[in-house]
């Protein structure tokens, strides 16, 4: 499991189990990842208060990361901003996985037919991130796009996942989870529970407004490999459009359609 670096003192803790980890590597990325967690400009002081390193240090890694463009100084507001070599840096990855191509039509279908977004992802340490998504025309609140970062706790596709991992493994990144995001499990908890019973019974994962904005949402892993990291599936609906029930009898079973023509399409039987 990836333990998240969001503090000098989580940085601590990984370098005394490792002697050979890359400190001042982690550090500059540690600068990269504040803007995933809230995309902002930021000052040098504020990153430090943030991540917990001196002003010195964080001086010294923005401006070698502005040098190398992945981020950008506004002189305006004397603000870093995150810069275009980011976004290059992630486009081999996003480009590698030939499903996407072939799999849009039929997920673009089914956001059409359900009024909502349905998205393709992959679970990195605690979150999932999004490698494609089509939403119908008019979306959904969330309206997640490719790069988006979303806890795995309070995402159906990352409940789904949950579901495919042996009863340690899975107790494990509960345990995790808990420790590094009191407020999240506090928040999921029990529809990470009814969650994982759902889809024993029913194929499914399920949300019913537990993630931001408050929308509905059914998931499932598939069999898809990129790397070593399984595709996993979202259609999220706002619960406007649809209840509970329609959810589970409804949309839950054209999802799991559309992971099997996705698994088809990748040559599974």
């Amino acid at each position: 499991m990836i333990r998240e670096l969001q503090h000098q003192s989580d940085l601590a803790v990984v370098r005394a189990e490792d002697p050979h980890f890359a400190g001042t590597l982690a550090k500059g990325l540690m600068i990269l990842q504040a803007f995933v967690r809230e995309p902002r400009p930021y000052a040098n002081s504020e990153l430090a208060a943030l991540l917990g390193l001196s002003r010195p240090t964080v001086s010294r890694l923005c401006r070698t990361l502005t040098a190398l463009g992945y981020l950008d100084h506004d002189e305006r507001i004397d603000r870093y901003l995150i810069g275009p070599a980011a976004v290059a840096l992630g486009y081999p990855y996003i480009v590698s996985i030939d499903l996407r191509a072939q799999a849009r039509p039929a997920m673009q279908a089914l956001a059409n037919q359900v009024r909502g977004a349905v998205s393709m992802g992959v679970v990195l340490g605690l979150d999932v991130i999004y490698v494609e998504s089509c939403a119908w025309q008019r979306g959904t609140l969330a309206r997640p796009d490719m790069g988006a970062v979303r806890g795995l706790a309070e995402m159906a596709m990352g409940r789904a996942w949950l579901y495919t991992l042996d009863a340690d493994k899975r107790a494990e990144v509960l345990r995790q989870i808990q420790a590094q995001r009191p407020d999240e499990m506090a928040r999921c908890a029990a529809g990470i529970e009814d969650s994982l019973a759902t889809q024993a019974r029913l194929g499914f994962a399920v949300n019913y407004g537990d993630a931001e904005y408050g929308e509905y949402g059914v998931g499932l892993c598939s069999r898809i490999r990129h790397g070593t990291r399984p595709l996993v599936f979202n259609c999220a609906i706002s619960p406007t459009r649809m209840r509970p029930r329609e959810l589970r009898n409804t949309v839950g079973p054209q999802l799991v359609e559309l992971v099997q023509h996705c698994e088809r399409t990748a040559g599974f039987a």
